[in-house]
């Protein structure tokens, strides 16, 4: 499918009777009235962190190209045994997000948000021809010095039983949201300590268009130089999502079996055409890692992979 029909494809809004409303996708979502939105006035006020909207998205049965897929796994460097990569929910439910924080009822603007930090649980392998429930919400919320940072619960579901769940949490920077309050437990980071193993690799410099056609994310800063500067940037910026795929590929043997608790922090830029360093080592059974951009002394991942149970969860509240 085209990048024009990707971006188009419409989709419906139901209204729910506590006010809450429901997008309701039948196929991957189009981004072109997400964009439209962000930059288009008309925006709801922010009437402080209790008045956020509750906003849902929904797209039963969903299924993707095993083409598309194939491609992401040639891209990240995953193998291909017949199942989603752990971090391909995600993918399939990126856009979700977006049109979320894009709706006009939320009261932040999408533009220049920033992903801070990403939980996911997988209980179960997700075969890549398995038809899937998956329903994104609002779910948390929390002032910062740095601004307003919203969590976005994802739920996976196949046969009525949640398989795969996360929490992306997005900064929204500024300094009018209220008085701040405490950062997210889940934000703090054991530190690294003697590092067990190391890889490295190099960022190709069209990497951004290849994985943006693949994963739909074409936010300028990953694909033009010019608009990343304009944002701050020396030049563009991978996808923070890419970088964390390779860091898993690059992970020694033997892999973690059974359900597995993933969680990880964005602390800075990762650019096209630079050399990523990963030194990690293994904590109880999990694997801590960093990565670190060219000379830069700061991580700009820090994250663990680790076994947990069939019975563990990421959720504070109820959908």
């Amino acid at each position: 499918m085209s990048v024009i029909a990707d971006l188009i494809i419409p989709f419906r809004i139901q209204e729910l009777s506590h006010m809450a409303a429901i997008l309701q996708f039948q196929q991957r979502p189009g981004l072109l009235s997400a964009y439209k939105n962000i930059f288009m006035p008309g925006r709801a006020a922010y009437q402080g962190i209790e008045a956020l909207p509750k906003l849902e998205a929904q797209w039963n049965k969903a299924v993707d190209p095993a083409a598309r897929i194939q491609q992401y796994r040639d891209v990240c460097g995953f193998e291909n045994d017949g199942t989603f990569p752990i971090l391909y929910p995600h993918v399939l439910t990126s856009a979700m997000h977006i049109h979320l924080l894009a709706d006009k009822r939320f009261p932040a603007k999408a533009f220049g948000a920033v992903h801070a930090r990403s939980h996911m649980l997988q209980r179960r392998a997700i075969s890549e021809t398995e038809p899937v429930d998956l329903k994104c919400f609002f779910s948390d919320a929390r002032i910062l010095k740095a601004g307003l940072e919203v969590d976005v619960t994802t739920l996976v579901s196949s046969g009525g039983s949640v398989i795969w769940e996360s929490v992306n949490s997005y900064l929204f920077r500024g300094k009018k949201f209220g008085e701040i309050g405490d950062a997210h437990p889940w934000s703090a980071f054991s530190e690294l300590g003697e590092e067990a193993f190391t890889a490295s690799w190099h960022v190709p410099k069209k990497m951004g268009r290849t994985y943006a056609r693949i994963t739909g994310d074409f936010n300028p800063i990953h694909i033009s130089r010019i608009m990343a500067k304009l944002f701050g940037f020396k030049r563009d910026i991978i996808h923070g999502m890419w970088s964390l795929a390779r860091c898993l590929t690059a992970l020694p043997g033997p892999a973690i079996e059974g359900p597995q608790r993933l969680d990880v922090a964005f602390k800075g830029p990762v650019f096209m055409d630079s050399s990523c360093t990963l030194k990690g080592t293994d904590q109880d059974g999990a694997r801590r890692f960093d990565l670190f951009c060219g000379k830069n002394p700061r991580p700009t991942i820090v994250a663990q992979l680790a076994p947990c149970s069939e019975t563990d969860t990421l959720l504070t509240q109820k959908s």
